[in-house]
């Protein structure tokens, strides 16, 4: 496990619910940017690695909603919002017990699935009993930890569509997670942005023969998008972005031999990265990388990554979040947008589309 980026701990506490459900006056294209800059819902997301929660309560915030997360003492993974039905304190400051996690306040003891389990100092109130605290679908596989995030329409988790490279014995590799200072849609622009990296990242052995010059070519999906170059594929084969219930990228960078082993068609990394919205200006950019290796040769290439090309990937990473963290706060800057930027213009109108429907359901309006 590799585990080098940082986790933030909120320093002041918001409704719980104080993201597109805000009962400010607002148009109809304001409260999708805000959806939009909060993350988009019914989906699940890499909200960090499971070595994030332990067996006392975590506080973190995703989507603009304050959790709390633990492990009963089975191991089972419980995440609640972080807010006692009794007085609103934060569960967070309380203790994980027998029946769930008693606040710290009057110890108002709620279970994994936010039923008030015990009222020590009044069993009688009528707070007993009841499902008073929003829960959590959550899963954990491949070192993550996946959250459901839906919306009161879909408050039921579908099935979590992972790409065959999580789920497959025949790949091997390594989650990485951090948190940045930018608005997550920064990101998702800059992962189907594939004419930056001879730039960004061109002192690296993946980018340091790509050529500064190309076209690019989209190809639109009915769950994402593809982009690749038009002529010069001695670096990236391809970006994608894939929404099945889970959005995420993937694309592949050609390496040396040099890099590790594995069959003769298959010498690329594979990099899946799966950014998660904090709020409107935080998020936690989480990225799988891996081999299509197994047996010696799988053990052979997670020994090179972490004796070797970690702290190459680190580097390269830093990269993209210094410059991602320098771009202006308010999302989506002022720009002058060209061919290049085909991707970046596509992506934005798929998940604005997603919103715009999701807002519609919600409010009860005709989906055009």
């Amino acid at each position: 496990m590799n585990l080098h980026g940082s986790f933030e701990m909120p320093t002041k506490r918001a409704h719980p619910y104080a993201t597109y459900q805000t009962a400010e006056p607002m148009e109809f294209a304001q409260r999708v940017e805000r959806l939009l800059n909060f993350g988009v819902r019914n989906r699940w997301y890499v909200v960090g690695p499971s070595v994030m929660v332990g067996t006392e309560p975590v506080a973190f915030t995703r989507l603009g909603e304050e959790l709390v997360a633990w492990r009963d003492a089975r191991g089972k993974l419980c995440v609640l919002e972080d807010f006692c039905p009794h007085r609103g304190a934060p569960l967070s400051a309380g203790r994980v017990c027998a029946s769930g996690i008693s606040c710290r306040y009057h110890n108002v003891e709620v279970s994994g699935d936010g039923v008030v389990v015990n009222v020590p100092a009044f069993p009688a109130a009528n707070l007993n009993g009841k499902k008073a605290v929003k829960s959590y679908p959550a899963a954990e596989h491949f070192q993550a930890i996946f959250v459901y995030f839906g919306d009161e329409k879909h408050p039921e988790a579908p099935p979590l569509n992972l790409p065959e490279e999580l789920l497959s014995p025949e790949w091997t590799g390594f989650l990485t997670s951090a948190t940045w200072n930018c608005n997550y849609r920064y990101v998702l622009d800059n992962t189907i942005d594939i004419m930056h990296p001879p730039f960004l990242h061109g002192q690296s052995y993946m980018n340091a023969d790509s050529s500064q010059q190309d076209e690019v070519v989209l190809e639109r999906k009915e769950n994402g998008l593809i982009l690749r170059r038009k002529y010069d594929l001695t670096s990236v084969d391809q970006m994608e972005v894939i929404d099945e219930n889970f959005v995420y990228e993937r694309l592949g960078v050609f390496l040396p031999p040099a890099a590790g082993f594995g069959p003769a068609d298959t010498q690329f990394l594979r990099i899946i990265p799966a950014v998660t919205p904090i709020d409107d200006t935080h998020c936690q950019f989480n990225v799988f990388r891996l081999r299509k290796a197994q047996g010696w040769q799988g053990a052979m290439y997670r020994f090179m990554f972490n004796t070797v090309y970690e702290q190459a990937t680190w580097d390269l990473i830093e990269q993209d979040r210094e410059m991602l963290e320098a771009m202006p706060t308010v999302f989506p800057p002022r720009e002058r947008l060209y061919q290049h930027d085909h991707g970046v213009t596509a992506l934005r109108s798929f998940f604005k589309r997603i919103a715009e429907a999701q807002l519609r359901e919600l409010l009860g309006m005709q989906i055009a």
